[in-house]
């Protein structure tokens, strides 16, 4: 069945909604808040500032974040790569926004998360819904760029074989991009999801107002095989550079979110992109 349910009927006012549960947990040896919605459960590192996993209903996961191995390009596509937002790179507030670091201070307010950077120059907050959450991010470094990526397991694995994606370019395609060796796909992308056929649903990743900073698509594995390597990631961003530089700056809102459905074909596509634009309505 097409999810044809205007997103004004899924989520209206927060009384009418699913409650949304926190509470405090351990995740790879770290801090973490559990958020339970209707549709996703969300595993956020208080002291990181980012997701280190996202659970459906099916029990995949997908971010799939893990301490070890640390930093190694590119055995850590596997690890310690993966997470979302993943928001400051370089700087003194390298890593905030990003799972295992510890740049961060996060709390709870009802519905909210709320970080800071402990050098009080960068604050967000994330707001949840039954299946989508809100990023607002309120404060920045002056001068100072960041990104928004989603590095990750579309499905709970890495399976570039199986997987898909789209954007509000067109979709859904199963080309299977090789990070490793340089093959990038890069545009100008207000939303993007990504799929596997083995799951039940979509995941997908908005930004409140589209620009002509270059975002970035590609799968990185964990070995110099590439694409044929045991394990890795799909890595997504919003304000990416060519090399591998931050472009957004100062406050922007971005959605995360679940749509129930996968996308198969271009009636699919449209359908979710409706959903997306309903969305968008609902945000403003």
């Amino acid at each position: 069945m097409r999810y044809l349910i205007p997103l004004l009927l899924t989520s209206l006012l927060t009384s009418c909604m699913e409650p949304v549960h926190m509470k405090e947990v351990s995740y790879e040896g770290r801090e973490h808040i559990l958020v339970k919605t209707l549709e996703l459960d969300y595993y956020y590192d208080v002291q990181g500032g980012g997701f280190s996993r996202i659970i459906d209903r099916e029990g995949k996961d997908w971010v799939g974040f893990k301490m070890e191995p640390w930093g190694e390009y590119p055995a850590s596509a596997a690890s310690s790569f993966r997470g979302l937002p993943n928001l400051v790179f370089q700087g003194e507030d390298d890593g905030a926004g990003h799972p295992g670091h510890t740049r961060c201070i996060s709390k709870v307010d009802g519905r909210r998360i709320i970080t800071e950077s402990l050098s009080g120059k960068w604050k967000w907050t994330w707001e949840f819904y039954d299946d989508h959450a809100v990023l607002e991010v309120q404060k920045t470094d002056p001068g100072r760029a960041y990104w928004f990526l989603y590095e990750g397991t579309p499905g709970g694995s890495f399976d570039p074989e199986n997987s898909y994606f789209g954007s509000d370019l067109g979709g859904p395609f199963a080309a299977a991009h090789d990070y490793y060796k340089g093959d990038i796909l890069w545009g100008h992308f207000h939303w993007i999801y990504a799929g596997n056929k083995t799951a039940s649903g979509t995941f997908f990743l908005l930004h409140e107002e589209p620009d002509d900073l270059t975002d970035m698509i590609s799968f990185l594995g964990n070995m110099e095989e590439g694409l044929d390597s045991a394990d890795g990631m799909t890595v997504f961003g919003f304000g990416r550079d060519k090399d591998t530089s931050p472009l957004l700056l100062g406050p922007q809102r971005f959605v995360i979110g679940w749509y129930p459905e996968k996308i198969t074909d271009p009636e699919d596509h449209q359908t979710l992109g409706s959903h997306l634009e309903n969305l968008l309505k609902n945000l403003r």
